[in-house]
């Protein structure tokens, strides 16, 4: 058997991962941003999942919102004041963590 890091780092990471209850998801057929790895689809539904309250949403302008905060060069200062910010639009459900997905992907 030939080793590599396929053999060695990514498979058990992924079976570790989906152990813990991430799902597996497939890029053959995903639909998702290349330059910033998030799965479009995935995304839309989770947002809306997480903040059923706000009518009006718009998970493509909040994508193009995100992508903007991602961009900054400010080592993720910007993107963790997003993510935990206590008003507006919720990324992660802090209240009912079991309200969030998780995904793993091999590249």
């Amino acid at each position: 058997m030939a080793f590599n890091e396929n053999t060695r780092i990514k498979i058990p990471a992924i079976l570790h991962l989906t152990r813990l209850g991430y799902d597996y998801v497939s890029l053959k057929n995903a639909v998702y941003d290349r330059d910033k790895n998030v799965f479009t689809d995935i995304f839309s539904e989770s947002i809306r999942r997480i903040n059923p309250h706000i009518e009006d949403l718009n998970p493509v302008a909040l994508l193009a919102d995100t992508k903007d905060v991602l961009d900054y060069d400010d080592l993720g200062r910007a993107f963790f004041k997003k993510l935990t910010a206590t008003s507006g639009i919720k990324l992660i459900d802090f209240k009912n963590f079991d309200n969030n997905s998780f995904h793993v992907a091999q590249n």
